[in-house]
């Protein structure tokens, strides 16, 4: 009896041990993508739960199509579904290492009932991009006027230095509705996506005259509809590059990367106001418990 009390107890221990390590990696966690270690705002963590929106299927404006099409064979729409499964994919493996986070594109939540939804009950306009002087923008009726898909292909202008292409929640449902259903407090909008073909600067880069240029257009919503933040994520990929699943993995993470900086940056901040409020509207000589 004695023999098999110690074994419980060094069986106990042991499984004590292994828990305490992997709550411990848990907690802090491993950024494979950069291949450094990462520690998450733990208070964030806990109180902010995201769900993913990726774009419609025809808000895509890519310029690549042609040479990806000679790598996968795929038709336009085939073509068009897997960039946007590739950037959903990177949202999700970059943001769920910090929050807890759910895609409507992918996995057990999948959803094209759902998505239709949230399609049907949105809409877009064209706004400036945070941070843009409204003086240094000619007004252009053109632009308010602009139907941004004509026969079933995005239309869009291209100068993505002052305009991005923002949600409106149409349905006042909408979110109450996604907030029940998922107890998500937070909703990631991706808006568009455009890959386009740009001169390259740089001599002697590489062989090839132009390189990519990938936009995607986002806005990050409370559950009352209030704007988090907004704008758009932009970065260069090379010029041979034709594979969405490596274009996804190596160049949507980077944008992924940044959408989630300018959402923690931006929580970091709304915390900071929060807290310099409450201290100006606490009582002079009251005391603060800490």
């Amino acid at each position: 009896m004695k023999r098999i009390l110690l074994i419980l107890s060094l069986s106990t221990i042991h499984y004590s041990l292994i828990y305490a390590q992997s709550a411990t990696r848990a907690e802090r966690g491993t950024d494979s993508t950069l291949g450094r270690a990462f520690a998450p705002n733990l208070e964030n963590s806990a109180t902010h739960k995201l769900l993913l929106i990726p774009f419609y299927p025809n808000m895509c404006m890519s310029e690549i199509d042609k040479d990806v099409n000679g790598v996968n064979h795929e038709d336009f729409k085939h073509i068009t579904e897997d960039f946007r499964k590739a950037l959903d994919l990177a949202m999700y493996s970059t943001i769920h290492q910090n929050y807890i986070t759910i895609s409507l594109l992918q996995g057990k939540n999948k959803s094209d009932s759902v998505l239709n939804y949230v399609y049907g009950s949105t809409g877009y306009n064209y706004d400036l991009v945070p941070g843009t002087d409204p003086d240094a923008v000619k007004s252009n009726d053109s632009v308010k006027k602009q139907h941004y898909i004509v026969k079933g292909q995005l239309q869009v202008p291209q100068d993505y230095s002052k305009r991005f292409m923002n949600v409106v929640i149409k349905n006042p449902k909408l979110l109450p509705y996604l907030y029940k259903r998922y107890h998500t407090d937070t909703f990631i909008f991706i808006n568009e996506l455009d890959i386009k073909n740009v001169d390259n600067p740089t001599e002697n880069l590489s062989e090839d005259t132009y390189r990519r240029l990938v936009t995607a257009h986002y806005s990050v919503l409370d559950k009352d509809g209030k704007t988090i933040v907004k704008g758009i994520a932009t970065t260069y990929f090379p010029f041979g590059e034709n594979n969405p699943t490596e274009i996804g993995q190596k160049y949507f993470t980077v944008l992924a990367r940044n959408i989630l900086k300018d959402y923690t940056t931006q929580l970091s901040a709304n915390l900071a106001k929060e807290q310099k409020k409450q201290g100006a509207t606490q009582p002079k000589g009251t005391a603060t418990n800490h």
